[in-house]
């Protein structure tokens, strides 16, 4: 058995040295937009939590402007001269938090950006709502717990959809609504996240630029789409670990490590795609963009050793 393993492998050698093989072009860089996806959710989500232990600690600063209407506190923020984190190409308008605190140190928070547009694929983020944040005294950070399940329905029909919890197992009843299937441009989308997200505050509440961020947590997604009868499905798991962040470098985490399963079948007329592999990246503290494949598997294997282009700033 070992000897046969070892002819495969040399054929597969001998092989991908050739410009024009098959082999070779079966094989592929993973994907990032994934790991990038999320960083750009997970941080505005993380400074959103830091704004909001500020106010409820009674700090006053130029960074946001603060209103109470009832039991809502309402934070707006200037993005274009108080948000450390402007990505690349990205544009959110302004920046508005609202919280109701339900003790001392415990917040239920929900994120809008009047004009957020995210150039990641198809990726947008209009607004995460009703997540938890703790403030921990004694370790000087506040955690903030952010999980949700987003559904995208996107076809010439003219669904698209932004759901609360009810309204979402309703419209999933409506995707065996002939009108959805019998158009022949249809797009849909589940994902599921869950991110814990620590801010570490270094001692200086009013000094937001020197919070440390660390991200933990995981994401699956399924996707199916028909376009005029080329399909594709695709299933994504992600999880993040040990993830570090800060404004020193906004253009890659300086720390941490992201295990990705892919899967993706796409058929058509004249071609048939199947991709399928493993992938362990990492983060280093070279502040260059980048993220490292440690190791890799399926169509993945070649891409060991390389460093891809987060594309974050």
């Amino acid at each position: 058995m070992r000897k046969y393993f070892y002819f495969i492998l040399i054929i597969l050698i001998v092989t991908s040295c050739r410009k024009d093989n098959p082999i070779r072009e079966w094989f592929q860089d993973p994907p990032v937009g994934p790991v990038t996806r999320t960083i750009k959710t997970t941080v505005p989500i993380g400074y959103a939590a830091s704004l909001v232990t500020m106010d409820m600690k009674g700090l006053k600063t130029g960074v946001f402007k603060s209103e109470k209407i009832k039991s809502t506190n309402l934070l707006y923020v200037d993005t274009e001269t108080n948000y450390p984190y402007q990505f690349k190409d990205d544009n959110y308008g302004e920046m508005l938090v609202a919280y109701v605190q339900t003790d001392e140190n415990t917040a239920l928070v929900s994120v809008f950006f009047t004009d957020m547009d995210v150039n990641v694929g198809s990726f947008r983020l209009n607004n995460i709502v009703a997540f938890p944040i703790i403030y921990d005294p004694i370790n000087d950070k506040t955690t903030a717990v952010y999980v949700s399940v987003d559904i995208n329905i996107d076809s010439y029909s003219g669904y698209g959809l932004d759901l609360t919890s009810s309204e979402m197992n309703e419209s999933l009843d409506k995707l065996n609504n002939e009108r959805v299937y019998s158009t022949t441009n249809t797009d849909i989308a589940v994902a599921q996240n869950a991110w814990i997200i620590d801010v570490y505050h270094n001692g200086t509440f009013d000094d937001l630029y020197d919070d440390e961020f660390n991200i933990f947590g995981g994401q699956q997604a399924v996707s199916v789409e028909d376009f005029d009868t080329e399909s594709s499905a695709e299933a994504l798991q992600m999880a993040m670990i040990d993830v570090e962040f800060s404004s020193d470098c906004i253009k890659n985490p300086s720390h941490g490590y992201v295990f990705m399963q892919d899967v993706e079948v796409a058929i058509s007329d004249n071609n048939n795609d199947i991709v399928f592999g493993h992938v362990l990246y990492e983060f280093h503290p070279l502040c260059d963009g980048d993220i490292l494949v440690d190791v890799a598997t399926g169509n993945f294997l070649f891409s060991i050793g390389k460093e891809l282009d987060l594309n974050l700033y």
